[in-house]
């Protein structure tokens, strides 16, 4: 169940929206990155012939073109893949690893990318993906020390080298532990009311427009409280909120963790109920919130009397009058509320097909 002072509830949770397209953007700059450091050593084989300045360039614009192809690849897929993370952290490593065996001693300044690629796969994608970049490095510099003969004849450099690459992926991960901490601080801030700990419209708004896509089943209620100007108007504004606090304790109470709660503002509540087949599921629903409330009869030692009055809007019908976004749906429910507030104390009215015209 949800009670009032957490989190508001969420169907699922993306790391992936924190970032708009990460893989579009690092297989981007593969491109771009990989272009300046191939003509880097493009003019550097050109001014200083080699085998291994030749080596090291062709290898830089195989990586080029393999960034084109992850970049044509991530632009046509819909969804990130954790599988291609896995095989591309692992591919970014062996290349410099190639370059840095093909080039020995001349392939060095590429030691930077190393930790390009560390960097990117942590912030980019989190501790996981980072893991398979430190291990990846880690067992390049393991296979350099053993067969490359600058690297064979250098041991101290490449235990410094592996040495710096674990000591940096330990500090990522604390600070890739912080950042997701930090970051998931500010979205519940961003998504939660807080007077009652309830999700507030925001959060309710990418809800309901995801909810849209299978609205089957779904309701929105919207639920006005009557009487709750006259306990502020009594009793002031410090008594009036601690009625909200425990309207949305007894109403998260009650609600299934499949149910999403949410205050609008003032004296408005939201409620999106699934598994709502039918009008009569609908009123035993909102009945339940009725008699929820009508159980507050005191706050603080104050008698108070509030009720409610609910508009109804089943999801479907917004879908089927192709007014499927959430404006639509609270006009609408809105708009059937008031007409349940006409009719006395207590009432449920359903919104009509009319209800979702815009003015």
């Amino acid at each position: 169940m949800q009670h009032a002072h957490q989190p508001p509830r969420w169907p699922h949770a993306f790391a992936w929206a924190a970032l708009r397209h990460p893989e579009r953007e690092q297989a981007t700059l593969r491109v771009v990155l990989g272009a300046a450091v191939l003509l880097a050593y493009a003019g550097y084989a050109w001014l200083n012939p080699s085998r291994d300045a030749s080596m090291v360039a062709r290898i830089v614009a195989l990586y080029v073109f393999y960034g084109a192809v992850t970049l044509l690849i991530v632009s046509r897929m819909a969804s990130p893949s954790k599988k291609r993370l896995v095989v591309t952290s692992i591919a970014d490593q062996a290349f410099v690893g190639a370059a840095l065996a093909a080039g020995g001693e001349v392939g060095l300044p590429l030691l930077w990318v190393v930790f390009w690629f560390l960097i990117g796969s942590g912030c980019r994608y989190g501790k996981r993906t980072l893991a398979v970049s430190c291990a990846t490095a880690i067992a390049v510099i393991g296979a350099l020390t053993l067969w490359q003969p600058w690297w064979n004849a250098n041991p101290s450099a490449a235990l410094g080298l592996a040495l710096s690459v674990l000591a940096a992926s330990v500090y990522l991960t604390v600070l890739v532990d912080r950042l997701g901490n930090a970051n998931r601080d500010l979205a519940r801030q961003a998504s939660t009311d807080p007077l009652t700990g309830l999700a507030n419209r925001y959060a309710l708004e990418h809800i309901v427009n995801r909810t849209m896509t299978a609205a089957q089943d779904t309701v929105l209620l919207l639920i006005d409280l009557d009487g709750f100007k006259e306990v502020n108007d009594n009793y002031g504004h410090a008594v009036g909120d601690l009625l909200l606090q425990q309207f949305a304790n007894v109403l998260a109470r009650r609600m299934p963790n499949r149910d999403t709660v949410a205050r609008l503002g003032g004296d408005e509540f939201v409620v999106l109920a699934h598994e709502a087949h039918n009008r009569s599921a609908v009123l035993a629903i909102t009945e339940g919130i009725h008699a929820a409330l009508a159980s507050i009869t005191s706050v603080e030692g104050r008698a108070v009397s509030v009720s409610a009055s609910i508009g109804a809007c089943m999801l479907s019908s917004a879908a089927n009058a192709r007014h499927a976004d959430i404006s639509a749906v609270l006009r609408a429910a809105d708009r059937a509320m008031y007409r349940a507030k006409s009719l006395g104390i207590g009432k449920t009215v359903f919104a009509e097909a009319r209800d979702f015209e815009a003015g």
